[in-house]
């Protein structure tokens, strides 16, 4: 019963973390509206497969370092702040280089980046997210029993991974449909300047925070 309870507690809590809008999030909203839905896929993936590692982390008590030594935070919110802002200022230079093509971007439009590229940039993305950090170290310094077992650290690492997929597989099917599809044609430039400042406001608020 205990296994159980813990399991939905996990599932609670992560549920919330999320749904909780952030640079995971924006990254598989801007690459399904950019390309399709079977690229944005490998982007959930990557999110997902972070979300195992730091689920591992958290079990096996290695994220609780965190809370020991507020340095190795630290570094890990420059870090991490220091990519999202890369990002952010990458989208921008690239809107504006778009803008500057003029009639050639259609074809640069269309050429899709590798999955392989989507996948290890929405992984990074996620693994450097010091968000997610903050509520992994919540949910197992707070939530969790002393001593748990391989299998319940197994079944909170899945749980916690497939909530995250299926999250993204949501978004990334949302926002392929047409109807979408032709909203950000319309506004397409504008909103390639918002996904990019909103990564650079990220990633400033990251690393001071």
């Amino acid at each position: 019963m205990e296994y159980l309870l813990v399991l939905l507690h996990v599932a609670l809590i992560w549920m919330l973390a999320v749904a909780t809008p952030g640079a995971n999030v924006l990254l598989t909203i801007n690459t399904t509206l950019n390309y399709d839905r079977k690229i944005a896929v490998f982007s959930a993936f990557g999110v997902s497969c972070a979300t195992l590692l730091w689920a591992f982390f958290g079990g096996s008590g290695l994220v609780i370092l965190f809370s020991h030594f507020p340095q190795l935070f630290g570094l890990m919110k420059v870090v991490g702040g220091s990519y999202l802002l890369y990002l952010g200022m990458r989208q921008i230079y690239l809107t504006q280089k778009v803008k500057r093509l003029g009639g050639l971007i259609e074809s640069n439009q269309m050429v899709s980046p590798s999955k392989r590229k989507v996948f290890i940039s929405a992984f990074i993305t996620s693994i450097l997210n010091p968000k997610t950090v903050f509520f992994v170290v919540s949910l197992f310094s707070v939530s969790m029993p002393e001593n748990m077992s391989a299998t319940t650290i197994l079944a909170i690492m899945l749980t916690m991974a497939s909530i995250t997929l299926s999250w993204h597989l949501f978004l990334a099917t949302a926002f392929s449909h047409e109807s979408a599809k032709s909203v950000y044609a319309r506004i397409s430039g504008v909103m390639d300047y918002v996904t990019g400042g909103l990564f650079t406001i990220f990633g400033i608020k990251v690393m001071t925070s």
